[in-house]
């Protein structure tokens, strides 16, 4: 799982137990993340598309990530509305956000 360390390091830092440092809803805290990182992670987006791949329902995705992140962001099961759903939508936002 070691090649999925950017995702490991973005969960840890920002989804981790400062998450409310960062903002208050998830497009906030990307938005923070992507500050803090001055600019887009190229890499963390060919991560999440891979894992999506890998991974690509939300049983094997969250057991996936919840060992990825040795279980300190809590259950990934419950990001909302799924996992997968809301990697799906974090990838796109990123993209979004590269290309402004």
């Amino acid at each position: 799982m070691e090649r999925y360390r950017s995702i490991k390091m973005f969960f840890l830092i920002f989804f981790g137990q400062d998450a409310d440092h960062w903002g208050d809803s998830y497009p906030e805290i990307v938005d923070s993340a992507i500050d803090f990182q001055e600019g887009v992670d190229d890499v963390l987006i060919s991560d999440i598309d891979r894992f999506l791949r890998e991974y690509p329902t939300n049983e094997e995705a969250s057991r996936a990530l919840n060992e990825i992140t040795m279980g300190s962001v809590g259950d990934t099961a419950s990001f909302p509305p799924t996992l997968i759903d809301f990697l799906s939508w974090l990838s796109a936002y990123l993209k979004q956000k590269q290309h402004a």
